[in-house]
């Protein structure tokens, strides 16, 4: 999923945290404070599998180490571990399932890649639970999504009460198996004890989510709770579920729900005035002054953690701001030993990269189209250009999946040319972000038209979607008059069909 994450697993096998053989007929030293996992994976088989590696009990999607995988589908690993933690296994941010791991113990771990009705097993003491928590649709972020997923069930209700009762339910009913499981003895003390701290914080996050999507809610006057009502709400869980515990380290959540209380304390109890905030993001130094609100409420492992994580959180969004790369290099001076500085350098690498290429000249093949801003449909786009046939790149410099398509466009290039199609990308950026607009563009070398569109365009090929809520990335074909031959068309990145679409045109 990101193009720097094979490096990244070059570089760090020699991590002292993890030890790992993979020789056949060798055996593997284990002990009571390490854990053994065995694996095996059929159907379509990786080259490696990933892992979080819980550093002080730290469940974080990022923080990763990796192992090799044999060509019969074998892996073996040993992670040094001294208290019950989760351990996710996945390749490429796609998990295969959730390890609770207990110092100690030895796992055997199978893997079927092509059947997603089971996909993942554990053999282990707390073999159901496993079974169990690996059904829950929401244990991480690269599983079920953010807080905000799961906030949706509540945003039209207006009655706190009744909204709490339910989420209540909710986390009570996700136990219930486990709690039988612990009545029954199948399932450890410790096993039981970390899933209920996850989901309890966990759910408390849904709760804390819906209290801030109501006070963004207000400027539009859409919000069903007042703002004492959501005001309250976002208080309560703070004072039941304080970020200061040190078992949150363990969750998943950890990050995202410490998010949210930094949200809550800067918005709610010191009121900072929204547009301050848009002020720091317009100067370039957001970044720093999150990391300085940080600051004002948390310390220790909790502080280093956070600072770890929002740094490689924000730069996996590829938006390559220079702001990082200050920010990694004091989160090195304030944390010289720090066990997640390995994980941060390979993520800012691109960073640098991205900053050292503005210096270079632009692409005489890059052309900003001339009075952009009065092209107000696709139709005044094409008549404004030479050509007969237009291949149309709707992104944006926000969306991923638009960037990855990127790294095929030495195909697509080719493809065109060869078919007499010129290239066109308009981006629906706001004007805000009209700087990174033109970074990426120079960035990824997009040879071809740009426009960045105003309000109007935006509007047309939302309309010509046919949906407000547009997808992107969105290619689609047009004649020399701008009327769309083919609506949906194929990527760069899937160029073989993209040239049969092409040649039934």
């Amino acid at each position: 999923m990101r193009h720097f994450k094979n490096s990244y697993i070059e570089k760090m096998k020699w991590f002292p945290l993890v030890l790992f053989l993979l020789f056949s007929g060798l055996a593997i030293c284990q002990t009571k404070n390490s854990i053994q996992i065995t694996g095996k994976i059929t159907g379509k088989i990786p080259d490696i599998i990933e892992y979080t590696l819980p550093i002080h009990g730290i469940d974080y999607f990022g923080f990763t180490d990796s192992a090799q995988i044999d060509p019969n589908g074998n892996f073996q690993i040993i992670i040094p571990l001294d208290k019950t933690s989760f351990i996710d296994l996945s390749n490429s941010y796609k998990s295969y399932g959730t390890l609770i791991a207990e110092p100690g113990m030895v796992y055997k771990v199978t893997i079927n890649t092509e059947n997603s009705e089971n996909k993942f097993a554990v053999e282990s003491p707390n073999q159901k639970g496993q079974v169990l928590y690996n059904q829950i649709p929401n244990r991480s972020m690269i599983v079920g999504g953010h807080f905000e997923l799961e906030t949706k069930k509540y945003l039209q209700d207006s009655i706190p009460s009744e909204i709490e009762q339910k989420i209540e339910q909710s986390k009570e009913a996700e136990m219930a198996g486990f709690k039988k499981l612990l009545k029954e003895k199948v399932i450890s003390k410790d096993f039981y004890h970390l899933v209920e701290i996850d989901r309890d914080y966990f759910h408390k996050g849904i709760q804390g989510s819906l209290a801030f999507i109501n006070y963004l809610f207000v400027a539009e006057n859409k919000n069903k709770l007042s703002n004492e009502q959501f005001t309250k709400m976002w208080k309560e869980i703070f004072q039941s579920n304080p970020v200061t515990n040190p078992e949150l380290l363990s969750s998943p959540w950890f990050y995202f729900y410490v998010e949210n209380f930094l949200r809550y304390n800067e918005l709610i109890l010191e009121k900072t005035d929204p547009k301050i905030l848009a002020e720091f993001h317009k100067k370039g130094q957001i970044h720093t002054h999150n990391i300085d609100n940080a600051k004002k409420y948390l310390s220790g492992l909790q502080l280093e953690y956070y600072f770890a994580a929002y740094i490689y959180y924000e730069a996996i969004n590829n938006n390559y701001e220079k702001e990082l790369i200050t920010l990694f290099d004091l989160f090195k001076k304030e944390y010289p030993s720090s066990s997640y500085t390995p994980f941060l350098e390979p993520v800012i690498i691109p960073i640098i990269a991205f900053q050292n290429k503005q210096a270079e000249p632009l692409n005489e093949k890059v052309k900003f189209v001339n009075n952009a801003s009065h092209l107000n449909s696709v139709n005044d786009v094409i008549k404004s250009l030479n050509g007969k046939q237009y291949y149309i790149d709707i992104w944006a410099t926000w969306c991923g999946p638009c960037k990855a398509e990127f790294k095929d466009n030495a195909k697509l290039y080719q493809l065109l040319k060869s078919k007499n199609i010129t290239m066109v990308y308009i981006s629906i950026d706001k004007e805000s972000r009209e700087k990174q607009w033109k970074e990426m563009i120079h960035f990824y070398n997009l040879e071809g038209y740009h426009i960045r569109a105003n309000e109007k365009l935006d509007a047309n090929l939302r309309s010509l979607y046919g949906n407000q809520s547009m997808g992107i990335p969105w290619h689609f074909l047009t004649n020399e008059t701008g009327d769309i031959i083919k609506k949906n068309i194929s990527g760069p990145s899937e160029i073989e069909n993209l040239e049969k679409q092409l040649n039934n045109n």
